[in-house]
């Protein structure tokens, strides 16, 4: 239910002057309303436009952008090899041309209108905020605070889908260059670690609403701004200063409700809708559906489409069974006879996870019986294991089109039926489940690829095995290993092991950022985070070829693609924003690189 006045959509919200044109044709925005300054100028008025600015971190709505904008990051995980499209080819096909890396300047895809409008909401805060006579100067830099971290949030998020994107503060001219007076790419990354500098510097360490964002997840958010500013190698200290950040949010960070940060004791929790912002949670986007508002704005919008046909099935049947778990996936979870992973995938054991493929739910089969990580079950769904309190997974009857899907399910953002009329309103595809933006286990994945890039290998090791130690304990439990239909025992043959000291993958610093990068994908995996984790690691060509090489042999719609790094790391910047960002006869925009 979780009714969340906080997040509530207003409709005087972030919208233009009236004395100011709001055809914003760089961006191809519409107007959606409209509000007089003297209104807003206000302290409740402030607040409430500063909520538009927060309303757009669930992502938009609309299916032409599906999984682009959406803080799951559905389209991430297609792009990562942990996901297929799903559904069928014919329904949104222009995400089959970004799942085979041949997006074009035209597609669907490539639109950035929402988090360019996102950005223009938290402008208009900032523009509006000098104005606000009756609100203390602390409180007035707590807005501001909020308002640059969330316009911190959506740079990033078009950073790193566009890279070679302009800068926009105004609130009124929008045609603003991506290029400097020789016509080289500006770069943004600067701004947008200001934005994110100024709200550590000036955001409480708690805060009554969960949703807002406190010093400790600026902080976080800085560091991760500093890594992605090393990884292209422009910020030769960057490293070392991120490190220092993370090791004080490590020994010292707190939640918004002043709750120090840890892992969840359950791996589960971090999915469950009545164990939100909890200790492990960093920052997250905050959902609500049956309460009385909207569910197609305010709840969580990535399930949408990710629920099956089945009305017995997880979502029942409300959905159109896109972002489908990948074989290539599920195979990163086999575990050797100590229970860490195969770190050369196919190499060292090329047999995959047994499953049922091609099979009717009325056909015999028997699940895989060799190890694997315990994870795996709380990830993606699959036939013969129970799946949460839905019962026994069937296979190919809980698969919207396993021709195209393959044999598994999206898990994670799924509610329980039981549920259903309360943290989901009854008939429609959208529950109250949150996102975590960033929660604990990534700061300290973080924090071990730091230390393996400017530190120490052996602390390194320990932060992996912190994460890996949360499977290891707590085995009996339902909440932590996925039990059998009798809740006799774990419902496969799970095993984790940690890393001992000396082990191969801690040995120097190549191999440590393999097995971290590996780690981030088992307990991150279908959160957002693979496609550019792997293209920051330098890890992309090598990694999305093998990904198409094996998944081509079962899903055909795969053959012939290839991935190359320019220009397939990043999307063009859409052929429609570049027409109509000209001013005397010329684009302000240049294209990107090979589009």
């Amino acid at each position: 239910m979780k009714t969340k006045k906080y997040y509530r959509l207003l409709l005087l919200l972030g919208l233009c002057q009236p004395l100011v044109s709001c055809q914003d044709e760089f961006l191809t925005q519409l107007p959606v309303g409209s509000y007089s300054v003297s209104t807003v100028a206000t302290a409740a008025g402030i607040q409430q436009a500063l909520i538009g600015a927060y309303s757009q971190l669930n992502g938009t709505n609309d299916w032409a952008s599906y999984g682009m904008n959406t803080p799951g990051g559905a389209m991430i995980g297609i792009m990562g090899g942990e996901a297929h499209k799903g559904s069928t080819l014919t329904d949104q096909s222009w995400m089959n041309f970004m799942e085979r890396y041949e997006v074009n300047t035209n597609s669907s895809g490539a639109n950035f209108r929402f988090l360019y409008n996102a950005v223009f909401l938290c402008n208009t805060v900032l523009s509006i905020l000098p104005d606000v006579k009756d609100i203390t100067e602390a409180k007035r830099a707590q807005v501001a605070a909020e308002a640059r971290f969330l316009r911190g949030h959506y740079y990033f998020l078009l950073k790193r889908w566009y890279k070679n994107i302009p800068w926009v503060e105004s609130i009124s001219e929008f045609r603003v260059p991506n290029t400097d007076a020789s016509g080289n790419y500006i770069n943004i990354w600067p701004q947008i670690q200001a934005d994110f500098d100024f709200a550590r510097k000036n955001l409480p360490p708690t805060q009554a609403d969960p949703g807002r964002p406190n010093k400790w997840a600026a902080d976080a958010y800085y560091a991760k701004i500093l890594i992605y500013r090393a990884n292209e190698g422009e910020s030769p200290n960057g490293y070392t200063e991120a490190l220092t950040v993370l090791n004080d949010v490590v020994a010292n960070g707190v939640t918004t409700k002043g709750q120090k940060y840890a892992l969840e004791a359950n791996y589960h929790d971090n999915f469950d809708a009545t164990k939100e912002n909890g200790v492990e949670s960093v920052f997250a986007v905050q959902h609500s559906a049956n309460d009385g508002t909207n569910s197609t704005t305010n709840g969580n919008m990535e399930i949408r489409g990710a629920s099956g046909k089945n009305p017995e099935a997880p979502g029942m049947g409300r959905g159109s069974g896109f972002y489908t778990p990948s074989q290539w996936f599920a195979d990163h979870f086999r575990v050797d006879e100590k229970g860490l992973p195969y770190l050369d995938m196919y190499a060292t054991n090329p047999k995959g996870i047994k499953n049922d493929d091609g099979l009717k739910s009325s056909d015999p089969f028997v699940p895989e019986t060799a190890p694997v990580d315990p994870r795996l079950d709380w990830s993606l769904g699959r036939r013969g294991i129970p799946f949460l309190d839905y019962g026994v997974n069937p296979g190919a009857n809980w698969v919207y089109t396993p021709v195209e899907s393959g044999p598994y399910i999206q898990k994670k953002f799924h509610i329980r039926k039981s549920e259903d009329g309360i943290y989901q309103m009854a008939g429609t595809a959208f529950n109250a489940l949150n996102v975590n933006i960033i929660r604990f286990a990534d700061v300290l994945l973080l924090a071990a690829e730091l230390e393996a890039r400017v530190g120490s290998l052996e602390k390194a090791r320990t932060y992996v095995n912190q994460i890996r130690n949360r499977m290891v304990q707590n085995s009996s439990n339902p909440a932590n290993w996925v039990q059998n239909a009798t809740n006799t025992g774990p419902a496969a043959n799970y095993k984790i092991g940690l890393y001992p000291a000396g082990h191969p993958a801690f040995a120097g610093k190549e191999a440590a950022l393999k097995a971290i990068l590996y780690e981030r994908t088992l307990e991150l995996g279908l959160e957002g985070h693979r496609f550019f984790d792997v293209i920051r690691f330098g890890a992309d060509v090598e990694e999305f070829n093998a990904y198409i090489a094996a998944e081509s042999q079962t899903r055909t719609f795969l053959k012939g693609a290839v991935y190359t790094r320019v220009p397939d790391m990043i999307l063009p910047i859409p052929q429609e924003v570049i027409d109509n960002s000209y001013e005397n006869g010329k684009p302000t925009l240049k294209q990107n690189p090979g589009y």
